[in-house]
């Protein structure tokens, strides 16, 4: 069986066109000009009529936490949950981090996270991490290459459970240099939070309704700063996870005017909402590090995405519910980090970055699917409409407002920080190579077809 879709626009990173798409055996394997196509076999072949629509490439969501355990806190979905969440919100590859947790090595996490993924309805990668170097960096590449990983977390913060020191991180960026892989780094000061920390116990303020000033713009900008120095250092390439401030993605603009390979992950509740949430009945829905900034830093936050400084668009999806968040929301210290949304990093970024603020939809879907696809390894088959990729194709109509609700959506959680935000873009249907998974934002439940996609080389250039 084929399909063709029809009479819709279809939007890539460097094109927006009436274009007709044929889909077969699981892949695009043309691009017609509107009506142009002449189907000789009509008989096998189902035809989507997009007419007012927009067809955009799936998403690939760079940043998701699927089961992710901190401390005593493990966000509550599966590869199936989360992977329903993410298609009914237009995301056709996931991309997560397996995070070893106490006692287990680097591979063991890895492999444990590897065998999570089954009734998925989208495809997933992974990333590695590492804490500490217990046998040679080199065969620890290595195994994670041969697993079909190349790119591997690493944090600067949470001492004592995932902090990296600095030598083990410039190993690291060494090892994976000799394989085209790069280290993803979670930068903050850990020594700046302890402090601000210190200062909030003894002011009193250490509850989450003061979470934006315990881990300060300054414990950011100055890790992101020492960082790039090591990969300078070296040569090696590296990506700065969830940017959530201008000096932060203005260093690594400064670093990429001289040639270098440094890329800015910006995620979605940094550029749409702002310290206020803390001034909220319910603070601790909005705890996630770094915490969401204030006005001015959101707004010159979206004017460095909007001068293509911003390399990708993240969700930083962990999925906890309302429980988990008030048992100790008198301390940040202790509190589950993290805001659950792969479902509506595409709806609410189309909604507001694109429709109301600006920014051209082939930008976004550049940050949103195309870039984040070069930068793991996954394209061209992921993050571009194109004969020879994978057919992950989403439907959307752009002039449907409607309001977010935490009850019409998927995640395995009992909210969403976007509750009562208005959004214009409308999910219409999710295909996976060239499967329908879901439809008005609704899952397809017999069509799970998801599985773990293995990383090949990356792809620096993003022009």
């Amino acid at each position: 069986m084929k399909t063709l879709f029809q009479n819709g626009i279809v939007v890539n990173s460097n094109l927006s066109a009436e274009l007709d798409i044929l889909v077969e055996n699981q892949l695009i394997t043309g691009l017609f000009q509107r009506g142009t196509f002449i189907d000789s076999d009509s008989a096998n072949t189902t035809v989507v009529d997009a007419t007012g629509l927009h067809i955009l490439p799936g998403g690939v969501d760079p940043h998701c936490h699927v089961g992710f355990t901190s401390g005593q806190f493990t966000s509550l979905d599966n590869y199936e949950e989360a992977t329903r969440a993410a298609v009914c919100g237009g995301t056709t590859t996931i991309v997560d981090f397996a995070i070893p947790e106490l006692g287990e090595s680097s591979l063991e996490a890895l492999m444990r996270q590897k065998k999570r993924i089954h009734n998925s309805f989208c495809d997933s990668a992974m990333h590695g991490c590492i804490v500490n170097l217990n046998s040679d960096v080199n065969e620890i590449v290595s195994e994670f290459e041969a697993q079909g990983v190349r790119t591997i977390k690493m944090f600067t913060t949470y001492r004592g459970e995932v902090m990296a020191n600095s030598e083990t991180i410039m190993e690291v960026m060494k090892g994976l240099l000799k394989i085209g892989g790069m280290v993803y780094v979670h930068s903050e000061a850990d020594h700046i939070i302890s402090e601000n920390q210190l200062v909030a116990i003894q002011n009193n303020q250490i509850d989450s309704s003061f979470h934006h000033r315990t881990r300060s713009e300054l414990a950011e900008t100055i890790s992101v700063a020492e960082v790039i120095a090591m990969a300078e250092t070296i040569g090696a390439p590296v990506y700065f996870v969830h940017q959530s401030c201008r000096g932060a993605v203005d260093q690594v603009a400064h670093s990429k005017a001289f040639g270098r390979s440094v890329f800015s992950e910006s995620v979605l509740h940094h550029l749409v909402l702002d310290d206020s949430v803390y001034e909220s009945e319910n603070p601790e829905r909005f705890v996630c590090c770094p915490p969401i900034r204030s006005r001015e830093t959101v707004d010159a936050l979206l004017e460095v995405l909007k001068n293509g400084d911003v390399d990708t668009l993240g969700s930083d999806h962990c999925c906890y519910n309302l429980e988990q968040k008030e048992l100790v929301k008198h301390d940040v210290r202790y509190m589950p980090n993290g805001l659950p949304g792969v479902e509506t990093r595409i709806s609410v970024g189309l909604g507001k970055l694109v429709m109301q603020w600006g920014l051209p939809i082939e930008r976004f879907v550049a940050i949103s699917s195309t870039n984040p696809a070069k930068l793991n390894g996954l394209f061209p088959k992921k993050g571009i409409i194109a004969p020879g990729s994978d057919a992950d194709i989403v439907l959307w109509d752009l002039n449907s407002k409607h309001t977010i609700t935490g009850t019409s959506l998927h995640m395995a959680t009992d909210y969403t920080p976007y509750e009562g935000i208005e959004t214009s873009a409308k999910h219409i249907a999710t295909y996976v190579r060239g499967t329908i998974v879901a439809k008005n934002s609704q899952p397809l439940e017999k069509n799970k077809i998801g599985k773990f996609i293995s990383a090949e080389m990356i792809n620096f250039n993003l022009k």
